[in-house]
């Protein structure tokens, strides 16, 4: 097979139709991870791109997503007509672009450089901030193997989430991590020893079930830059990095990461107007933007903190959001729509096994 060939396959599996739909974008982008769509005119022409950034937008401002796709395409995309290392590299530079087609002389897409295959490993910068697990629950929900066996460890596949989690975050540069421990934490640590990981780990120890925010407030000697945190139950296919920058370029105090959620409703759903019938809409989709569970954190909200405001003592991120948005500070959302798995109820886990 030609070189041609190859990249003719790639461009193939990201091409849509300008008349294609949002949602069938959004499933080809999850399908063939590529993170770009080439939007294609009756002629097999080029006649814009899509990202996670340009979907994103859509849900930001309540696109519909039986809408086409070419509504929210980017016409003023960037091409090359050959592989160029160096005009790809710049385009990355100058412009953070990090898929570039390749287009043939009728403007029909060939060919995708990737920045990754551009970059060496050494040129990705690692990450500063930290990321805070949350990892000292009882997993309630799953009992009763997490009598047995604490929710971090749960395996997927060959490896327990939490393992899966921090591999995630360290294949983007992040290499510092902190778990806050409780529950079963002998068993948590005395994993993690014998392992041979690539980044660091330490532990916070609560003293008490402190709920899902609550242990941040012993944090403050380590938590000095902005910093993420997650649940240790959520596993989200997201580019961490491109998260980072849209919460520091929208000056957010919090950034809640939301997942595009399709619900079906198996029905006909009847709309009524003035008291009288109006239409059937037939089976539709519903779409919500539902909590991930992962968030980008500002150290000044550490302060807020209130372990007697929850009941029990217990303090949870939605109390620090609302106590954050009391006290004026601005909370933000970065909606993904990639695949995730949620291993917190019995339910989603069986799927996995």
């Amino acid at each position: 097979m030609s070189c041609d060939e190859i990249g003719r396959g790639i461009a193939d599996s990201a091409r849509v139709s300008m008349r294609d739909t949002i949602l069938k974008g959004i499933q080809i982008l999850n399908e063939a991870s590529i993170q770009i769509l080439l939007v294609t005119d009756d002629e097999g022409r080029l006649v814009g791109t899509v990202t996670d950034g340009d979907i994103r937008r859509a849900i930001y401002v309540g696109v519909p997503m039986s809408n086409a796709i070419y509504e929210i395409c980017n016409r003023d995309f960037k091409s090359l007509r050959r592989y160029d290392r160096e005009a790809a590299l710049a385009l990355y530079e100058e412009m953070g672009i990090r898929r570039v087609p390749i287009t043939d002389d009728r403007g029909r897409a060939v060919d995708i450089i990737f920045i990754e295959d551009v970059l060496s490993k050494n040129e990705l910068s690692p990450a500063v901030n930290k990321v805070v697990v949350m990892a000292g629950g009882r997993g309630s929900r799953l009992d009763p193997i997490t009598r047995i066996v604490p929710k971090p460890l749960l395996p997927i596949g060959d490896r327990p989430i939490l393992e899966l989690i921090m591999n995630s975050f360290y294949g983007q540069g992040y290499e510092k991590f902190v778990l806050s421990v409780n529950y079963k934490k002998d068993f948590i640590k005395s994993y993690f020893a014998e392992r041979d990981l690539p980044y660091g780990m330490e532990y916070m120890e609560e003293p008490g079930f402190m709920g899902t925010a609550g242990s941040l407030a012993l944090m403050g000697g380590t938590l000095k830059e902005t910093f993420f945190l997650t649940n240790c139950d959520i596993l989200v296919e997201m580019n961490y990095r491109s998260a980072y920058r849209e919460h520091v370029k929208q000056g957010n105090a919090i950034t809640v990461v939301g997942v595009l959620k399709n619900f079906s409703i198996p029905y006909g759903v009847i709309k009524i107007q003035d008291g009288k019938f109006a239409a059937i809409d037939e089976k539709p989709d519903i779409h919500y933007i539902v909590n991930a569970g992962i968030y980008i954190i500002e150290p000044d909200c550490l302060g807020l903190i209130n372990s007697g405001r929850g009941q029990d003592g217990m303090y949870h991120m939605t109390h620090l959001i609302e106590d954050a948005v009391s006290n004026g500070m601005k909370v933000g959302v970065f909606p993904v729509h990639r695949k995730w798995v949620d291993i917190g109820q019995w339910s989603e886990y069986n799927k996995l096994l």
